[in-house]
């Protein structure tokens, strides 16, 4: 059982006999794009997930994707094919897009650019030499040749920095968020902790304290702050695609590891986006790069892995996730759990659940116990002994449905919807008959069981170790 979670991006294609197949290979959350999903379609799509989720029997989490201050392609009656040595001319206002002319979400583009920038488009894969800049448009040579499609991200140098962070498309976007219920947003070229926090005032002021919001590290000005953004985000993602044209190419492999090493010191998600199965887009097998590159991300200690083109646009995308989480399965069966646990404890900063947390994590493995099982409210107890990844899975209990939904993405949780319990032998008892429910188990397991007292209380305060007898 992989405790790595797999976020699939999914698009308008994604049926419900899709999507419970893919909850089936191992997704834990499904994210959704709204660059390129309307509202309309989202709506189905959130209803297919929960309905699915429910014949499932699983809790499954819903990741919304914000555009951020970027700016993208007009829609496109088809995919443009760019060749070398043509000319295409960028208008500041909307017209019918084709190999000559093209327009973007954004009105005052001309103001953003000077003669000779370079302008890279769908990750760097197509790029444009500025070559004439007239008041209401301006004109470019193409320098490297490619496809591209609608909203397409067009990357000006430091031109997100001139953006306002909400655009108006996005406060609509977040507000819908609120309405649905979701669970992550995933805030796109974000530059420093200011942004975020534009996102969570909007949130309370909407009286939403459920949906957690997710950092995306694009550029080195986000790479920069940080240690402010991760302050101020449940966790952070390293977005390799666009990272990947903001930043030197060479330079990508270093931002990954100091990211990931920068969230799991502040006791935050960290996720890596892009690329991991792009073979799989046509083949059915992976590149032995692409199994190394999953394999190293588990050992760098990432909480979750996202799925992309693999899962829209990719002809194997249910054999995409099987795969994935066999490779993740190999690979934390050779992650050094005690190692981490010391080092982990050694630059954490303790309070009673923190001691606890280790305790767990330390007796499951002096005992190689089979489960834990954490008894959340705030869903804080199952967090905390997620940040010392133990061996043993976790079963995160908690009577709060939103909790539950939100401990989709952490390391070796699996989310149990369970009845709110008043003392410890209850908490006891309950918590073995899920573990008997939910788990594959034989007489003799050893299962660690911890939680707080009174029910409501935010702190973790005991831990007992038990063993199945029938």
């Amino acid at each position: 059982m992989k405790k790595t979670k797999i976020i699939a991006t999914i698009n308008e294609l994604a049926t419900k006999e899709i999507l419970f197949n893919m909850i089936e290979e191992g997704v834990d959350v499904f994210r959704i794009n709204l660059s390129y999903i309307s509202l309309d379609v989202c709506d189905s799509l959130i209803d297919n997930i929960r309905s699915v989720a429910k014949k499932a029997g699983r809790i499954i989490g819903i990741m919304l994707d914000l555009d951020g201050p970027s700016i993208r392609i007009d829609k496109l009656k088809n995919d443009i094919c760019l060749e070398i040595g043509e000319s295409i001319r960028i208008y500041d206002y909307h017209v019918v897009c084709n190999n000559t002319q093209i327009s973007t979400n954004y009105n005052n583009l001309t103001e953003l650019v000077k003669i000779d920038d370079i302008i890279s488009i769908a990750s760097g894969d197509v790029k444009l030499k500025v070559k004439e800049i007239n008041s209401d448009n301006f004109l470019c040579e193409i320098i490297d040749t490619g496809i591209i499609k609608s909203n397409n991200t067009i990357h000006i140098e430091n031109s997100y920095l001139k953006l306002p962070f909400i655009s108006d498309n996005d406060k609509k976007n977040i507000l819908y968020a609120i309405k649905k219920d979701i669970d992550f947003l995933a805030l796109s070229y974000v530059r420093d902790e200011q942004d975020i926090l534009e996102v969570v005032d909007l949130l309370i002021e909407n009286n939403n304290d459920h949906i957690e919001v997710l950092s995306k590290i694009e550029t080195n000005d986000a790479f920069e702050n940080l240690e402010e953004i991760l302050k101020v985000s449940e966790g952070v993602i390293v977005a390799r695609g666009d990272l990947g044209v903001n930043v030197p190419m060479e330079k990508l492999p270093y931002y990954q590891k100091e990211i990931l090493k920068s969230a799991s010191h502040s006791g935050k998600i960290g996720l890596v986006s892009t690329n991991f199965l792009k073979s799989m887009v046509k083949e059915k097998t992976p590149s032995r790069g692409e199994v190394s590159d999953i394999y190293n991300a588990v050992l760098d200690k990432v909480d979750g892995l996202i799925l992309t083109d693999e899962t829209t646009i990719g002809e194997n995308a249910i054999s995409s996730i099987s795969i994935m989480n066999k490779i993740l399965v190999e690979a934390e069966s050779h992650f050094d759990y005690k190692e981490n646990l010391e080092n982990t404890f050694k630059q954490g900063k303790l309070d009673v659940t923190m001691a606890i947390s280790y305790s767990v994590v330390d007796s499951g493995l002096l005992l190689n116990a089979n489960c834990i099982l954490a008894n959340t409210i705030s869903g804080y107890t199952a967090k905390k002994i997620s940040y010392f990844r133990p061996l043993s899975p976790i079963l995160g209990l908690s009577p709060n449905k939103k909790t539950l939904q939100t401990l989709t993405l952490n390391y070796g949780v699996i989310p149990v919807l369970a009845k709110k319990f008043n003392d410890t032998e209850q908490i006891v008892s309950e918590c073995i008959n899920k573990y008997k429910e939910i788990m594959d188990y034989k007489v003799g397991d050893i299962v660690i069981i911890t939680g707080g007292l009174p029910v409501d209380t935010k702190s973790t305060d005991f831990m007992k170790i038990e063993k199945i007898t029938e």
